[in-house]
Protein backbone atom coordinates (compact mmCIF):
# COMPACT_ATOMS: atom_id res chain seq x y z
CA UNK A 1 0.00 0.00 0.00
CA UNK A 2 0.94 3.07 -1.06
CA UNK A 3 1.04 6.30 1.75
CA UNK A 4 -1.16 8.88 1.06
CA UNK A 5 0.03 11.80 -1.00
CA UNK A 6 2.86 10.00 -2.92
CA UNK A 7 2.41 9.57 -6.74
CA UNK A 8 0.78 6.26 -8.16
CA UNK A 9 0.88 7.54 -11.58
CA UNK A 10 3.54 5.55 -14.13
CA UNK A 11 6.31 7.77 -13.51
CA UNK A 12 9.54 6.36 -11.71
CA UNK A 13 9.61 8.78 -8.81
CA UNK A 14 7.37 10.36 -6.55
CA UNK A 15 7.18 13.69 -4.42
CA UNK A 16 7.80 13.90 -0.76
CA UNK A 17 5.97 17.13 0.93
CA UNK A 18 7.32 20.83 1.77
CA UNK A 19 7.91 21.50 5.63
CA UNK A 20 7.12 24.72 7.11
CA UNK A 21 10.50 26.87 6.72
CA UNK A 22 11.67 27.85 10.43
CA UNK A 23 14.83 29.76 11.77
CA UNK A 24 17.54 27.98 12.69
CA UNK A 25 19.42 30.07 15.34
CA UNK A 26 20.91 27.05 17.63
CA UNK A 27 24.99 27.84 17.93
CA UNK A 28 27.03 24.39 16.98
CA UNK A 29 30.73 23.22 18.71
CA UNK A 30 30.78 20.03 16.81
CA UNK A 31 33.08 19.03 14.32
CA UNK A 32 34.58 15.78 12.85
CA UNK A 33 35.02 13.95 10.07
CA UNK A 34 33.09 10.90 8.48
CA UNK A 35 35.00 7.80 6.78
CA UNK A 36 32.43 6.67 4.22
CA UNK A 37 31.82 4.15 1.38
CA UNK A 38 29.56 4.39 -1.70
CA UNK A 39 28.65 0.98 -3.31
CA UNK A 40 27.00 1.08 -6.65
CA UNK A 41 23.49 -1.23 -6.49
CA UNK A 42 23.03 -0.15 -10.05
CA UNK A 43 25.43 1.32 -12.85
CA UNK A 44 26.38 4.55 -12.03
CA UNK A 45 27.30 7.69 -14.38
CA UNK A 46 28.73 10.98 -13.59
CA UNK A 47 30.36 12.78 -16.80
CA UNK A 48 33.43 14.07 -17.17
CA UNK A 49 32.07 16.52 -19.99
CA UNK A 50 34.56 14.69 -22.35
CA UNK A 51 33.65 12.07 -25.22
CA UNK A 52 35.94 9.55 -25.93
CA UNK A 53 36.23 6.48 -28.65
CA UNK A 54 36.62 2.99 -28.54
CA UNK A 55 36.44 0.70 -31.76
CA UNK A 56 35.06 3.48 -33.79
CA UNK A 57 31.63 4.00 -30.64
CA UNK A 58 31.72 7.60 -29.06
CA UNK A 59 30.71 7.62 -25.47
CA UNK A 60 30.62 9.89 -22.65
CA UNK A 61 33.16 9.50 -20.41
CA UNK A 62 32.79 8.96 -16.40
CA UNK A 63 34.87 11.43 -14.74
CA UNK A 64 38.15 10.91 -13.42
CA UNK A 65 41.63 12.32 -11.24
CA UNK A 66 44.73 10.75 -12.78
CA UNK A 67 42.65 8.07 -14.61
CA UNK A 68 41.03 6.99 -11.41
CA UNK A 69 37.04 7.07 -11.39
CA UNK A 70 35.62 9.41 -8.65
CA UNK A 71 32.76 10.73 -7.37
CA UNK A 72 33.36 14.32 -6.74
CA UNK A 73 32.34 15.79 -3.21
CA UNK A 74 30.34 18.47 -5.32
CA UNK A 75 28.08 16.07 -6.52
CA UNK A 76 27.60 13.53 -3.51
CA UNK A 77 26.80 17.34 -1.69
CA UNK A 78 24.11 17.67 -3.82
CA UNK A 79 22.38 15.04 -3.77
CA UNK A 80 22.53 14.35 -0.12
CA UNK A 81 21.37 18.66 0.46
CA UNK A 82 18.18 17.47 -1.36
CA UNK A 83 17.76 14.39 1.03
CA UNK A 84 18.09 17.07 4.23
CA UNK A 85 15.89 19.69 2.63
CA UNK A 86 12.80 16.92 2.30
CA UNK A 87 13.49 15.70 6.25
CA UNK A 88 14.09 19.26 7.96
CA UNK A 89 12.11 22.37 8.34
CA UNK A 90 13.86 24.20 5.20
CA UNK A 91 13.65 26.81 3.18
CA UNK A 92 14.14 26.51 -0.51
CA UNK A 93 16.65 28.89 -2.56
CA UNK A 94 15.76 31.41 -5.24
CA UNK A 95 16.04 30.57 -8.53
CA UNK A 96 14.56 32.39 -11.60
CA UNK A 97 13.64 29.14 -13.42
CA UNK A 98 10.86 28.55 -10.97
CA UNK A 99 7.76 29.84 -9.96
CA UNK A 100 7.85 30.97 -6.49
CA UNK A 101 3.75 31.67 -6.08
CA UNK A 102 3.28 27.69 -6.49
CA UNK A 103 5.33 27.30 -3.22
CA UNK A 104 3.49 26.27 -0.14
CA UNK A 105 6.76 27.19 1.86
CA UNK A 106 8.87 30.53 2.47
CA UNK A 107 11.72 30.82 -0.02
CA UNK A 108 15.43 31.69 1.29
CA UNK A 109 15.65 35.38 2.67
CA UNK A 110 19.47 36.11 3.17
CA UNK A 111 18.99 37.92 6.50
CA UNK A 112 18.09 34.30 8.29
CA UNK A 113 19.10 30.86 8.47
CA UNK A 114 17.25 27.55 8.04
CA UNK A 115 19.12 24.63 9.73
CA UNK A 116 20.23 23.60 5.80
CA UNK A 117 21.51 26.93 4.76
CA UNK A 118 22.94 26.86 8.09
CA UNK A 119 24.41 23.45 7.46
CA UNK A 120 25.09 23.50 3.61
CA UNK A 121 25.48 27.27 3.16
CA UNK A 122 23.75 30.07 0.35
CA UNK A 123 24.57 33.00 -0.94
CA UNK A 124 26.63 34.68 1.43
CA UNK A 125 26.53 32.05 4.00
CA UNK A 126 29.55 29.36 4.30
CA UNK A 127 29.09 26.02 4.62
CA UNK A 128 29.77 24.02 7.82
CA UNK A 129 30.08 20.78 5.61
CA UNK A 130 33.19 19.76 3.10
CA UNK A 131 32.64 16.60 0.87
CA UNK A 132 35.77 14.71 -0.14
CA UNK A 133 35.94 13.30 -3.41
CA UNK A 134 35.69 9.73 -3.52
CA UNK A 135 37.50 6.94 -5.45
CA UNK A 136 37.08 3.88 -6.98
CA UNK A 137 39.09 1.09 -5.25
CA UNK A 138 42.35 -0.07 -7.38
CA UNK A 139 40.31 -3.70 -7.89
CA UNK A 140 37.83 -2.12 -9.56
CA UNK A 141 39.44 0.03 -12.14
CA UNK A 142 39.57 -2.50 -14.58
CA UNK A 143 36.51 -5.08 -13.71
CA UNK A 144 33.85 -2.53 -13.18
CA UNK A 145 33.98 0.24 -15.94
CA UNK A 146 31.51 -0.58 -18.65
CA UNK A 147 29.96 0.76 -21.74
CA UNK A 148 26.54 0.81 -21.81
CA UNK A 149 23.74 2.24 -24.18
CA UNK A 150 20.84 4.41 -22.66
CA UNK A 151 18.04 6.38 -23.31
CA UNK A 152 17.89 9.86 -24.32
CA UNK A 153 15.78 11.89 -21.67
CA UNK A 154 14.06 15.06 -21.66
CA UNK A 155 14.49 18.26 -19.52
CA UNK A 156 12.12 18.40 -16.29
CA UNK A 157 9.58 20.45 -16.69
CA UNK A 158 7.75 21.28 -13.57
CA UNK A 159 5.10 23.30 -15.31
CA UNK A 160 2.98 19.62 -16.03
CA UNK A 161 0.14 19.07 -13.83
CA UNK A 162 1.85 16.00 -12.37
CA UNK A 163 3.95 18.14 -9.84
CA UNK A 164 1.39 19.72 -8.56
CA UNK A 165 -1.79 19.16 -5.94
CA UNK A 166 -4.08 22.11 -5.09
CA UNK A 167 -2.36 24.37 -7.40
CA UNK A 168 1.28 23.89 -5.49
CA UNK A 169 4.08 21.99 -6.15
CA UNK A 170 3.46 18.37 -4.27
CA UNK A 171 7.31 18.55 -3.19
CA UNK A 172 10.20 17.26 -3.41
CA UNK A 173 10.91 14.46 -6.37
CA UNK A 174 13.04 11.31 -6.20
CA UNK A 175 13.01 8.69 -8.03
CA UNK A 176 12.71 5.34 -7.40
CA UNK A 177 15.27 2.54 -7.49
CA UNK A 178 14.84 -0.43 -9.65
CA UNK A 179 16.36 -3.72 -9.82
CA UNK A 180 18.65 -4.34 -12.21
CA UNK A 181 16.94 -6.53 -14.50
CA UNK A 182 14.54 -3.21 -15.76
CA UNK A 183 17.27 -1.04 -16.49
CA UNK A 184 16.32 0.66 -19.53
CA UNK A 185 18.20 0.54 -22.99
CA UNK A 186 18.97 2.98 -25.44
CA UNK A 187 21.28 4.44 -28.32
CA UNK A 188 23.55 6.93 -26.45
CA UNK A 189 26.42 5.14 -25.06
CA UNK A 190 28.12 6.43 -21.40
CA UNK A 191 31.21 5.02 -19.43
CA UNK A 192 29.31 3.65 -16.58
CA UNK A 193 30.59 2.24 -13.01
CA UNK A 194 29.16 -1.41 -13.00
CA UNK A 195 26.72 -2.63 -9.93
CA UNK A 196 28.65 -4.07 -6.36
CA UNK A 197 32.08 -1.17 -6.95
CA UNK A 198 33.18 0.77 -3.91
CA UNK A 199 34.43 3.80 -3.82
CA UNK A 200 35.72 5.28 -0.48
CA UNK A 201 36.23 9.04 0.91
CA UNK A 202 35.53 11.72 3.55
CA UNK A 203 33.52 14.29 4.79
CA UNK A 204 34.24 17.06 7.38
CA UNK A 205 32.09 19.31 9.13
CA UNK A 206 32.44 21.87 12.03
CA UNK A 207 30.70 24.21 14.41
CA UNK A 208 27.19 22.05 13.84
CA UNK A 209 25.48 21.26 16.36
CA UNK A 210 23.98 17.42 17.78
CA UNK A 211 20.70 17.43 16.07
CA UNK A 212 22.75 18.58 12.67
CA UNK A 213 24.85 15.85 12.75
CA UNK A 214 22.37 13.51 13.28
CA UNK A 215 20.31 14.96 10.11
CA UNK A 216 23.66 14.73 7.61
CA UNK A 217 24.08 11.18 8.90
CA UNK A 218 20.59 9.95 8.47
CA UNK A 219 20.43 11.48 5.06
CA UNK A 220 23.96 9.85 3.85
CA UNK A 221 21.42 6.64 5.04
CA UNK A 222 23.98 5.57 7.20
CA UNK A 223 21.70 3.42 9.44
CA UNK A 224 20.88 1.26 6.51
CA UNK A 225 16.66 3.26 6.15
CA UNK A 226 17.68 4.58 2.89
CA UNK A 227 19.99 4.22 -0.24
CA UNK A 228 20.51 7.55 -2.19
CA UNK A 229 20.24 7.85 -6.36
CA UNK A 230 23.16 9.97 -8.04
CA UNK A 231 24.70 10.18 -11.11
CA UNK A 232 22.83 10.47 -15.16
CA UNK A 233 19.74 8.39 -15.62
CA UNK A 234 18.10 8.40 -12.41
CA UNK A 235 14.65 7.89 -14.51
CA UNK A 236 15.76 4.91 -16.13
CA UNK A 237 16.40 3.65 -12.92
CA UNK A 238 20.38 3.41 -13.19
CA UNK A 239 22.27 5.79 -10.25
CA UNK A 240 21.47 3.48 -7.14
CA UNK A 241 24.07 3.73 -4.50
CA UNK A 242 24.51 2.26 -0.63
CA UNK A 243 26.47 5.13 2.23
CA UNK A 244 28.20 3.11 4.71
CA UNK A 245 30.70 3.69 7.67
CA UNK A 246 32.54 1.43 10.43
CA UNK A 247 31.73 4.16 13.09
CA UNK A 248 29.19 3.13 14.89
CA UNK A 249 28.54 6.56 15.87
CA UNK A 250 27.80 7.72 13.03
CA UNK A 251 24.92 5.27 12.93
CA UNK A 252 23.52 5.71 15.98
CA UNK A 253 23.27 9.37 14.80
CA UNK A 254 21.51 8.89 11.98
CA UNK A 255 19.00 6.42 14.23
CA UNK A 256 18.86 9.67 16.51
CA UNK A 257 17.78 11.67 13.53
CA UNK A 258 14.95 8.96 12.22
CA UNK A 259 13.43 8.44 15.72
CA UNK A 260 13.59 11.45 18.08
CA UNK A 261 12.27 14.09 15.15
CA UNK A 262 9.00 15.71 15.36
CA UNK A 263 5.91 13.98 14.16
CA UNK A 264 6.06 16.15 10.63
CA UNK A 265 9.50 15.25 10.13
CA UNK A 266 8.52 11.94 10.86
CA UNK A 267 5.89 11.77 7.96
CA UNK A 268 8.47 13.04 5.96
CA UNK A 269 10.98 10.20 6.79
CA UNK A 270 8.42 7.62 6.54
CA UNK A 271 7.60 8.49 2.74
CA UNK A 272 11.42 9.38 1.91
CA UNK A 273 12.30 5.24 3.14
CA UNK A 274 9.32 4.15 1.10
CA UNK A 275 11.20 5.28 -1.92
CA UNK A 276 14.53 5.36 -1.27
CA UNK A 277 14.77 2.30 0.64
CA UNK A 278 16.14 0.15 -2.03
CA UNK A 279 15.63 -3.96 -0.59
CA UNK A 280 11.66 -2.81 -0.03
CA UNK A 281 11.06 -0.46 -2.48
CA UNK A 282 12.67 -0.52 -5.58
CA UNK A 283 10.42 -1.17 -8.99
CA UNK A 284 10.69 -4.98 -9.96
CA UNK A 285 8.20 -3.85 -13.12
CA UNK A 286 9.59 -0.63 -14.88
CA UNK A 287 7.21 2.64 -15.05
CA UNK A 288 9.86 4.80 -17.28
CA UNK A 289 8.77 6.05 -20.49
CA UNK A 290 9.82 8.66 -23.18
CA UNK A 291 7.75 11.29 -21.35
CA UNK A 292 8.41 14.36 -19.79
CA UNK A 293 10.57 13.93 -16.58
Amino acid sequence: MRLAGVNTMSKPYSFVPFLPVKEYTKAGTEKGKINIKIETLTPLHISSGYLEEDNNLLYKQFIKLNNIPIIPGSSLKGCIRAITEAVSHSCYLESKNIDHRKFSQNKFDKNKNCIICNMFGAKGKRSKIRFGDLFLQEEDVKDKITILRIPKFQKPHPEIPLYYQNGKYKGYKFYHHGDNKILEKGKVAYEFIDKGAIFEGSIWFENMTDHQVNLLCFSLGLNGSIQPKLGYGKPAYYGSIKITTDEAKWIEAAHQYQHESNSEIQKNIHRLIEILNYENGKKTVSEWNEGTY
